[in-house]
Formats: structure tokens, C-alpha cells, sequence
């Protein structure tokens, strides 16, 4: 059995002469949507009061304040669509990093054109996003460890489904679920273990985690390959 250290081990030398690939890799599939944010806020800091519809209608009213009124309206817009764009694609983006990733520890050259891959199953990979995602925010509902706990029970039928198209959402699931009965904490403390690398990238104003994520990525694809009984995969690291 491995630990959080063996894995953290395994991606930097499954990374060495991969690295700046794996960094654009990343880039782009968080930008499309293909690494999801591991929190979501809601709620508003601003109190929409009597006085604020006053002063917002008295704003509109000028046409400097009906520019920017239409300016807002066309970023909320477009920032709308460019959302919508995320959530189609990302599902797919994510089975293309997953392939990227196990590629990598495999010990492969992969190609920048692998994050692309999961487009072949485009359906599937949409399927699995959203049903992965509501039942994350269904179990967050109740507390916020519920929700952490959820997450860390889906986290492999991404991984699941890259390595084995022709299942079903459902059939990853469960997979998923099997595979992480027993090695969710194990997994929460490989996620722990970077918080050092967490703090330091928070200190770049979030730059240093562009560099960060090929490694948690390639930890992570280290995880699923022992956790799935695929040893070997890794033995050449020792």
C-alpha cells in the first residue's frame, strides 16, 4: 500500500520531462471547464434595499448609466454562455485530462491533443458530469462534510469511464463507489498533504497554481491506478 509521500513520488518523476505539457494541459481544461472549483458560494454581500433600486434607477436614467448598463448586460451575458460552454464540454475536457494523466504515470509522452480524447464519448462524459455534480450539491445541502464526503466517493468514475468507455454513468458510479469504499480518507490525505503548496500558490495571488496542478493531477491518476488494483502501472517508480 502506498502513502500520500509514494504518490506525491510517483508524479514527480512520472512528470519529469512532462512538466510544462502537463502545465498547459491543465491551463486549458481548467479555462474550459474541464477541472471543476471545489467550492461554490452563494449569496451576496449587497442588500437590495429601497435606496439602492432608487439610486440604480436614478443611474439608468442618464445615458452614461444606460451604457453601462448595456456593457453589464453583455459581460453577464456572455459570461452566462461562456459557463454554459463549461458545463457542456467540461465533462468530456475532464475524461481527456484523466486519459492525459494516466498516460503520464504510465510513463508515456503524451500529446497536448489527448486532453481532446474524451470527445468520443462526448454524451457519456456530459452524463457523468452533471449527475456527479447534483448529487455533490444534493449531499452538500445537508452539511459541508456530507458534501466532502461525496465527492471523495465519485472521484474515480471520471477516471473509471476514461480507462472504460462503453460503461454506463451509472455503472462508473457504482464502480467509483466500490473502489473508494475504505481509501476516501485515504485520498482526503493525499489532497491534505499538498496545503503546503496550497498556502504558497494562495501567495502568488493564485499563479502558483497553475504550476501546481499537474502535480496533484498526476498524484491523484497514482491513487486511481493502485486503488484499482493496477499496481503495476506504478511499479516501475520504486
Amino acid at each position: 500500500m502506498h502513502f500520500s509521500k509514494d504518490f506525491r513520488a510517483i508524479a514527480r518523476k512520472a512528470l519529469a520531462g512532462n512538466y510544462w505539457i502537463a502545465v498547459l494541459v491543465c491551463l486549458v481544461a481548467r479555462v474550459l471547464g474541464g477541472i471543476t472549483a471545489t467550492g461554490t458560494s452563494f449569496g451576496s454581500g449587497v442588500r437590495y434595499t429601497a435606496e439602492l433600486d432608487s439610486a440604480l434607477q436614478g443611474l439608468l436614467a442618464t445615458p452614461a448609466g444606460r451604457q453601462l448598463g448595456f456593457l453589464l448586460l453583455g459581460f453577464f451575458v456572455s459570461t452566462g454562455a461562456f459557463l454554459l460552454v463549461q458545463l457542456l464540454i467540461g465533462g468530456a475536457l475532464h475524461i481527456g485530462l484523466c486519459r492525459y494523466n494516466l498516460g503520464v504515470t504510465d510513463g508515456k509522452k503524451e500529446n497536448f491533443s489527448t486532453l481532446f480524447t474524451g470527445f468520443d464519448i462526448f454524451g457519456k462524459a456530459l452524463g457523468l458530469r452533471c449527475f456527479v455534480m447534483l448529487f455533490q450539491f444534493l449531499w452538500s445541502l445537508l452539511l459541508v462534510v456530507p458534501g466532502i464526503i461525496a465527492a471523495l466517493r465519485y472521484s474515480m468514475a471520471t477516471y473509471i469511464m476514461a480507462e472504460h468507455p462503453e460503461i454506463g454513468i451509472r455503472e462508473a458510479v457504482d464502480r467509483s463507489k466500490r473502489m473508494m469504499h475504505g481509501n476516501k480518507w485515504r485520498l482526503f490525505k493525499l489532497y491534505l498533504s499538498f496545503v503546503g503548496w496550497f498556502l504558497l500558490s494562495a501567495l502568488t495571488c493564485g499563479v502558483g497554481f497553475v504550476f501546481l496542478a499537474p502535480y496533484i493531477r498526476a498524484s491523484e491518476a497514482a491513487f486511481y491506478l493502485e486503488v484499482s488494483g493496477q499496481n503495476y502501472r506504478i511499479s516501475q517508480y520504486k
